[in-house]
């Protein structure tokens, strides 16, 4: 692999170029995390390819630590890194610049996941080694999940039920201790992780586990930059035309503070849905990819627990003739409504003539209620610029 340049391909770099091009404020926190990332990818490479040897800028990079043998490590020993702090700090979106660079830049094999996701995914895979018979139905979970990744990305890392707690413990103990490499983001630190939960006390060798493996950070401040950014961008757009496009694409990057879209898979009850344009834990889709297909109301509790808020690209007016698209849309407000999420939406119409059709016509009051509510602000249409 040749790098001609390799300080311009930092993390740390692209920031500030995000910084400066008005995509982003700046804020010292995310820079520092910035450089601590930077340092683990230059561990990475090294690692990978050999190339440590007579390259002081890796040299100078490196997060390799010597602690004491009472920690449980040994000497050279990579740590990951645990991100945790408040809601709409940045968290995804540095997670989503790590993945991005490591994978295009340096060419190491990142899987990502959210965290609810690879829980999901865990536990149908653990049910079939248990349906198999093998003696340890977790042994083999994060090979098959990873494939050999060079490093294992969890965002919104969260344990709620005994279940979950139990499992990603022997999954990941075993991966740390193993020399494998882990970030994470959460809203908490690792000691107040599946807090208060029943038999809390075989989870705690865990929680030891990840503050001896990784370098617990803590994101200090209280800027949410995402509530920031939200405060300024109507949640409703009407009528539905080139201006309404352009202004979605325009929040759209705001939200995802310049980051390139991606696509995710989202395991849905033994089956995957794919949202392909993501970011900074941000979704946006358009009405038809979302309730044009027969999705339930658990599926969009799903995607509600998978993303921090959707943006909803054109919306029509609803009749009884698309009774069907209109019971699934009142199910996807209701989800992300109850999950606090946010939505942006594109409509033919305003809110208040959303539906003209009979079938729901008790019913879709309480989603226009919703409706209203979500968008934080007085509906108006599009600016004409």
């Amino acid at each position: 692999m040749e790098i001609s340049d390799p300080q311009a391909k930092t993390l740390t770099k692209q920031l500030l170029a995000r910084i400066s091009a008005g995509q982003l404020k700046e804020d010292p926190e995310q820079l520092m995390i910035a450089h601590k990332m930077d340092a683990l990818i230059a561990a990475l490479v090294a690692r990978k390819s050999g190339w440590f040897s007579g390259r002081k800028w890796l040299a100078d990079l490196m997060p390799w630590r010597k602690p004491s043998a009472a920690h449980g490590q040994h000497d050279g020993e990579m740590k990951g890194i645990y991100l945790w702090g408040g809601v709409g700090r940045g968290k995804s979106m540095l997670m989503d610049s790590f993945v991005e660079l490591a994978r295009q830049a340096y060419g190491l094999t990142v899987s990502r996941f959210h965290f609810h996701d690879f829980m999901l995914t865990a536990h149908a895979q653990v049910h079939k080694e248990r349906q198999k018979g093998t003696a340890d139905p977790t042994a083999g979970v994060v090979t098959h999940l990873t494939d050999g990744a060079d490093v294992i990305c969890f965002d919104e890392m969260e344990v709620r039920d005994i279940a979950d707690a139990m499992i990603i413990a022997r999954v990941m103990d075993g991966y740390m201790k193993s020399g494998g490499v882990l970030i994470a983001t959460s809203n908490r630190h690792p000691d107040d992780l599946y807090q208060d939960g029943l038999q809390r006390e075989r989870f705690l060798p865990f929680i030891k586990a990840l503050k001896t493996h990784n370098d617990v950070v803590e994101m200090q401040g209280e800027t949410d930059w995402r509530q920031r950014v939200l405060a300024g961008i109507p949640g409703w757009y009407h009528p539905l035309d080139a201006k309404t496009d352009t202004a979605m694409q325009q929040a759209m990057d705001q939200l995802s503070g310049g980051m390139p879209l991606h696509q995710v898979v989202v395991p849905m009850a033994g089956r995957e849905f794919t949202v392909n344009k993501t970011a900074a834990g941000v979704a946006w889709m358009d009405f038809s990819e979302l309730c044009a297909v027969p999705l339930a109301a658990a599926d969009y509790l799903m995607l509600a627990e998978r993303f921090a808020g959707l943006l909803i690209s054109h919306i029509p007016r609803l009749s009884d003739s698309t009774q069907n698209e209109a019971r699934r849309l009142m199910w996807l407000v209701d989800a992300f409504y109850d999950r606090k999420r946010f939505l942006i939406c594109s409509a033919e119409t305003a809110i208040n003539d959303l539906y003209e059709g009979h079938q729901w016509k008790a019913e879709f009051p309480r989603t226009m209620s919703r409706l209203q509510e979500m968008s934080r602000m007085p509906e108006i249409p599009t600016p004409r610029l």
